[in-house]
This record gives structure tokens, sequence and C-alpha cells, in this order.
């Protein structure tokens, strides 16, 4: 009977347990981990670099790293360098075959005897050419058909700027015109036109534009010849005695109030590096400028911490319901950039390490292709050197609420129904053991009974003998 028992609840045990392996249990694996690391800044507190500018920067293009700086903070007048923020607007809210049509206010909004191109009013180009135009000749009516043509008019487009620099960190900044024009109003620093620069340099087609030394824009409705762009930027313009190795071009910037402003790029090997200068005069923007590039690439080189190329991982997915975990199958996740690190030539190269942090809940309940699912945070020792996005590579898609709900009411009958035939079964096995049992005690009486009479009969038989 016990043995019987014994055998039902290990069968009921096995049964239950297949019952369950058909929902996933709960992702132990995705962690979210909080990064309170900060990045030490490699700023050599003993350079001395005889910079004549009122203000200056140099900064790491890759990582963001401030290698050298003077009065980085200093509230300055930005001159033409303001217009980095105009074409990182154009890259954003715009496509470069839009046409630009050049309204009265955008070609006589500009002080006489600035920089132009000579657009006509009505005069159309495209957005491209604007950009060339606002890059390579400093044109201030380009920049107001730009301001005009994305933000609906110059005070509009001005917001855009100054929301678009706080969403960078400039604390700094205050912009009233996309040109550059002087106004007591519009102002910058050093450090902050360098985060607008780091940021434009992530579209190819700017790093094209500024590197171009001769650009032709075709006859239009209004000009019936051919506009011949020169680019602007001596580090770039052989045969200046101010060409630089490795340099990729910038933005000039002049007016009598900001004096001369300048933003450069310059790439050696992986290193690229963003030289910002304020208020300086004449030709020393580019002596101050390759001081910069030269204590620069010197002392300092960029390192890749982690190649995207090189990472691919998978997470299985789940979804709840009603406590349940069901498995939706195992998401490919790949990561979207690369890092960078920043670190002196003197010193040992560093080992980094990686941290997985992914977010439970951008996994549910639809993960669509190129989603965001996390972050993989890289680290130098206890310092995070920089974080990848982790991407998504396939759509997973979540089961309805519906087909859930009615998944669970068959597995809630399904279990009903078995728990209903295992005690049909139980009280089967239950009802043959107890009837295997009366038919036992049934035996072990006739069997008794027998032996009782012929234990009777045997006395009997030898009493009569007696």
């Amino acid at each position: 009977m016990r043995t019987a028992f014994l055998k039902l609840f290990i069968l009921l045990y096995i049964f239950s347990a297949n019952i369950s392996t058909v929902y996933a249990e709960k992702n132990t694996n995705l962690s979210s981990i909080e990064n309170t690391a900060e990045k030490t800044s490699l700023i050599d507190e003993n350079a001395s670099l005889n910079i004549i500018g009122e203000s200056a920067i140099l900064m790491d293009a890759s990582t963001g790293e401030i290698l050298y700086e003077k009065n980085m903070h200093e509230q300055l007048y930005p001159a033409s360098i303001t217009k980095l923020m105009t074409v990182l607007l154009a890259f954003e809210y715009g496509k470069l075959d839009e046409t630009v049509t050049f309204s009265e206010d955008a070609i006589f909004g500009i002080e006489r005897n600035s920089s132009h191109i000579a657009l006509d009013v009505g005069e159309q180009i495209t957005l491209e050419q604007c950009l060339y135009a606002i890059l390579l000749q400093s044109a201030n009516e380009a920049s107001l058909g730009v301001a005009e043509h994305i933000g609906g008019s110059k005070e509009g487009f001005a917001k855009m700027m100054n929301d678009r620099a706080k969403e960078l960190g400039c604390k700094n900044t205050n912009f009233v015109n996309p040109n550059g024009l002087h106004d007591d109003n519009h102002y910058t620093s050093s450090y902050d036109m360098a985060l607008i620069a780091k940021e434009v340099l992530k579209y190819d087609k700017f790093k094209e534009i500024i590197s171009t030394l001769k650009y032709e824009i075709p006859p239009t409705n209004k000009q019936p010849e051919t506009r011949y762009l020169y680019a602007q930027h001596q580090m770039i313009k052989p045969p200046s005695i101010y060409v630089y190795e490795g340099c990729e071009g910038g933005k000039t910037g002049f007016t009598n109030q900001a004096l001369n402003t300048l933003v450069t790029y310059a790439k050696r090997d992986n290193t690229e590096l963003i030289a910002v200068v304020l208020k300086d005069t004449g030709a020393n923007t580019y002596v101050d400028t390759k001081t910069l590039f030269d204590y620069g690439f010197e002392n300092y080189e960029t390192l890749t911490a982690f190649s995207s190329d090189e990472f691919k991982t998978s997470e299985n997915i789940t979804q709840t319901y009603k406590k349940d975990f069901i498995d939706l199958g195992m998401l490919d996740i790949t990561a979207k950039n690369n890092v960078y690190a920043t670190v002196k030539k003197s010193e040992n190269k560093p080992e980094y390490t990686q941290k997985l942090n992914i977010n439970k809940e951008n996994l549910i309940p639809t993960i669509n292709e190129g989603d965001s699912v996390g972050t993989l945070d890289i680290y130098n020792g206890d310092t995070l050197v920089g974080s990848s996005t982790l991407i998504a590579t396939k759509t997973i898609e979540a089961i309805p609420e519906a087909e859930l709900e009615a998944q669970y009411k068959e597995k809630v009958k399904n279990i009903i129904f078995y728990v209903l035939k295992i005690v049909v079964i139980i009280a089967l096995i239950i009802l043959i053991i107890f009837i295997i049992n009366q038919k036992n005690k049934e035996r072990i009486r006739l069997i008794t009974r027998r032996k009782n009479r012929q234990k009777k009969y045997n006395m009997n038989r030898r009493r009569t003998i007696k």
C-alpha cells in the first residue's frame, strides 16, 4: 500500500514539472549597473603654452577629453564660428537636396560689407550649396536663408540654436542670430564652441565641406554666372606658411568686437583634435592653433578602448503574465559605437574591462530591430572611460494579452483536467488495492477455516482410534 502511494507521488511530481517547463524562468542575467565613476582630468597643470588669444581650448574629438585650456569658460563674442551651430541644425533638420528660397529679410538683414556671395531676393539654391557658402565663404545671407528655411524666422532659429546648445552642455552661450554678426547678447565660450564643433563633426558631409579648397555653384534662377567659392582657413591652403600636417579644416571668424576667432580640426593616426581660440589677433589665431596641436600630438594619443565590430551577445527574452514568465526566444545584441580613450603618451597602455548594463524594462513587451536595450560600459580600473549603446538586431513581438489570457485559461483547464485524471487514477488504484486487499483477507479466512476444520478433524480421529 505504501509503495503504491509513493509511486503515485513520484509520477505526479514528474508530471507537474513537465507542465511548468512551457514557461521560462525569470532572466537573472539582465542586470542594471549604476555608474558612479567620473572621468579624471588629463590636463597637465605644469604645461606652459604661449597662447596669445584671450581664451583657448584643445579637446580630443573622439572622447571629449580636455587636454589644455585657457579661460575656457569666459564669455566672449564668437563672430562667424557661430555658423558651426547653424550648420549643425541644418544637418539635423534639413536635407541636402532641399531648395532654399531667399527672402528680402535674408538678403538685406546683414551688415553692409559683411561676408556674402551676392545672393538675390527670390534666388534659389540647394541646402548643400548653402552649407558650402556658409563654411567656405562665411556667407551671412546664406546663414539667414538657412535659418528661415529651418526655423521659420531668425528668432525662431535662434531659439533652436540655444536649445541645442543647452542639450550639448553649453553653459556660457547665447545666440541671437545664425551668422555671428555682432550683438551684445550674442556670446559663447571656447569650451562651449568645442562641444558644438565636436557634435557637428559626426557628419561626414561636414568634414568633406571644410576640407574643400574650391567649390562651384552653377547658374541659378537669378544668377546667370557660376559662383566660385574658396576656403578661407589658411591651415589647409598651400602655399600658406600656416599649412599644418593633418589639418582637416575648420571655421574662421572676425568682427571688430570679437577680434579673430578660429575653430580647427586636425587628425594624425587615430588621434583627432579640436582647437578653439577666441579674441585673438590676426594670424596669431593660426600660431596659437599650431601651438595647441603640437602640444596635443606630442603628448597625447587616442586609443580604441572598445571596438563594436568585436562584440556580440544575446539575451533570453521573457514576457510576464500573471506571475508566469513566457519564453519569447533569444535576442541577438550588437554594439552601436566604438569607445575611445585619451591617454598620455608617457604612460603604460591601460587594460580595459567591460560591464554589461541592460535595462530589463527596455526588453518588454516588444523589441524592434534597432532599439536601444542598454549599454556596454568600458572601464579603466574603477574609472568609466565611456559607453557603447547596445542595439537589438531583430524584432521580437510580445504575445497579445488576449492570446495570453486564452493560453492561461487553456493552461488552467489542462491542469484541472490532469489533476482530475490523477485523482481518478488514484481512486482507481485505491479501489484496486482495496479489492485486492479484500480478496487477500477472504483467502486468508478460507485458509484459516480449512486449517481449523482439518485440525478439528484430526482431533476427532484420534479420539475415535483410542
